[in-house]
């Protein structure tokens, strides 16, 4: 089953209401309400519930045991990581990204990179939460990014974001599948500075355009989108990750390839690339092993039909 064919589970109303409560009486509250929400999530959604268990189990058989056991407790305590990482959305766009402790490490390069006035493609992954790149902005206040989408859920979730504060939505772009004056914006967009961040982890709508990687011992499918962009570009990559550690997001950004790596023998380039940040996603899922949120059948083969 293709992952944009599984419904998001995200209510804008309990949502709200969720967000409401923090405002009033802080977070300790909203956990409490999220046990019985998580609980029912739990309990009747099958699909996400065996993603949980094959995810965990394979990062247990990678760990060779370190890792957490894929049982029902720890596929609930995956599943209630997912709703505070909600939480800590709602609560970064709101406006108060103070109450979030978090801190940034970034390769030179990037620097180098924002400094240089031209842009790159950043690849980024379900995993902690995406939304507290706007922390960039602390330390690099010209950056400028873009955050390419495939569904409509990340639309409407972005609708509510703008309800709570109108004037701190993520910029974001719904791409189904490229096209020319896709391809044509984009090229604009780096020439001006900006960055493109696009999902490394979930494969195009078609089901087509993907190279396979090692991930967690198992063949793997990832979309070929942000390494054949870098190279049509001609612009680096990166990778951003930002997980929760002892209750501190960490947020990471990594050179995967550089524009003259791309540029040559590409193929090959971009599956050293592409297994690169998967790579990069194994050691996250180790130090955070809750916190990759892909509630789909990751491995199944015909995940792209």
């Amino acid at each position: 089953m293709h992952w944009a064919k599984i419904n998001e589970v995200t209510t804008s109303s309990g949502i709200k209401f969720a967000f409401g409560v923090y405002k009033l009486f802080g977070r300790l509250p909203v956990r409490l309400i999220l046990y019985p929400t998580i609980f029912w999530y739990l309990v009747t959604h099958s699909i996400a519930r065996a993603a949980s268990r094959d995810y965990l189990t394979h990062l247990y058989q990678h760990t060779k045991g370190i890792s957490p056991q894929p049982s029902l407790i720890n596929i609930f305590r995956h599943f209630f990581a997912f709703g505070e990482c909600i939480l800590d959305k709602l609560i970064i766009w709101s406006g108060n990204i103070q109450d979030i402790a978090y801190s940034l490490k970034s390769d030179d390069s990037f620097a180098s990179t924002v400094n240089s006035g031209r842009g790159a493609i950043i690849v980024v992954s379900h995993i902690g939460n995406l939304d507290l790149s706007r922390a960039i902005a602390n330390d690099f206040p010209n950056l400028k990014l873009t955050v390419l989408v495939h569904t409509t859920h990340a639309v409407k979730f972005n609708e509510l974001l703008k309800e709570i504060n109108p004037e701190s939505a993520i910029n974001t772009l719904q791409v189904s599948e490229f096209d020319v004056e896709d391809a044509i914006s984009f090229s604009e967009k780096i020439d001006n500075g900006e960055m493109i961040a696009i999902a490394g982890d979930r494969i195009p709508l078609s089901g087509h355009g993907t190279i396979n990687v090692d991930f967690l011992g198992e063949q793997a499918p990832l979309p070929i989108g942000p390494y054949a962009l870098a190279r049509i570009l001609k612009c680096p990559l990166y990778s951003l990750t930002s997980v929760k550690v002892n209750g501190q997001y960490i947020i990471q950004i990594k050179e995967i390839a550089s524009s003259d790596a791309l540029s040559t023998n590409r193929s090959h380039n971009a599956k050293i690339a592409a297994q690169a940040f998967a790579n990069g996603l194994v050691d996250i899922c180790v130090q955070a092993p809750f916190q990759w949120f892909n509630f789909y059948p990751f491995w199944e083969k015909n995940s792209g039909k």
